[in-house]
């Protein structure tokens, strides 16, 4: 058992898609915008693959690099951590992301995110949203800015 986990999770380690960042979105809302604040999804890379464990299922592998621009007259920080996948009527937190940073007023900085869902029905051709709710936080305050909805693909994979 402690092999198979150990073999699943360097899988799953191994199914970063960073290298193959070029790709653009078919559809992508946005950017989202509040108070001199920016947010745009810049470049995808997502991929679907059979779950060596659990052969019923698919994992997707979706990778996000996310431009925020401060146009404002005070620092901002941005958490990639605190951003949600929303899909297929589920929400969950990146497997992992880049640190969170301060961003002066005039700056923008990309940042990305690394999600990996194992749900059979999710694939890179469905509807998806990048919830932003608890990632910007201005004065210390969160800043409420709308979900980005995009399509990562046309194709099923």
């Amino acid at each position: 058992m402690r092999n198979s986990l150990a073999r699943a999770i360097v899988a799953v380690q191994s199914f970063g898609l960073a290298a193959c960042m070029s790709k653009p979105f078919v559809r992508t809302d946005g950017p989202a915008r509040d108070r001199g604040i920016s947010v745009a999804l810049v470049s995808q890379s997502c991929d679907r693959e059979n779950d060596p464990n659990w052969s019923y299922a698919d994992i997707l592998g979706l990778d996000v690099k996310i431009s925020v621009a401060n146009s404002g007259s005070a620092a901002i920080t941005f958490d990639p951590a605190q951003t949600a996948l929303s899909a297929g009527g589920r929400s969950q937190p990146p497997l992992r992301s880049d640190a969170a940073a301060a961003i002066p007023p005039g700056a923008s900085r990309t940042f990305v995110v690394h999600f990996l869902e194992r749900n059979g029905d999710l694939a890179c051709n469905v509807p998806m949203a990048l919830s932003l709710d608890r990632a910007v936080r201005l004065d210390g305050a969160p800043v409420t800015l709308q979900p980005i909805s995009f399509l990562a693909s046309n194709d099923d994979i």
